[in-house]
């Protein structure tokens, strides 16, 4: 009997601390703002094509990422594998995607390409590379 209540309250601590880990991990930004907020800052035209400047506050501190062609704009769901958040720089047809990867033991910034296709040739979302460790 003594070693079932032992098992029992064993099972409950690893509970109670998982559960901790988890509500800790999704509160750990200040109420009402995100872990990583995307800022957008037009930089004229280049031959006609509209420039975005991305920047990207995490932990309290401005990255810029780069200037990209087209119109910028946070984007939800869809994620990649390890990425929590991003960013899609689109101008006539394709652009290229910003994005937060929570990868094990580092935050990194990552940008892709990516094109919508055409008629009979299917849509492109890769070749990311690494652009800045946060």
């Amino acid at each position: 009997m003594l070693l079932r209540a032992w098992r029992l309250w064993l099972i409950l601590a690893i509970l109670g601390g998982v559960g901790f880990v988890v509500f800790w991990h999704d509160t750990a930004a200040p109420a009402g703002m995100a872990a990583y907020e995307w800022r957008f800052s037009e930089r004229g035209e280049r031959d006609g094509i509209p420039q975005t400047q991305v920047s990207l506050v995490a932990k309290g501190k401005i990255h810029v990422i780069g200037t990209y062609e087209g119109t910028c704009a946070q984007q939800g769901g869809d994620y990649l594998e390890y990425e929590v958040s991003k960013a899609i720089c689109w101008y006539a047809g394709g652009g290229h995607e910003v994005g937060v990867f929570e990868e094990p033991g580092q935050v990194v910034v990552r940008v892709g390409e990516v094109d919508e296709g055409a008629s009979g040739i299917e849509g492109f979302r890769g070749n990311f590379v690494l652009v800045k460790t946060i």
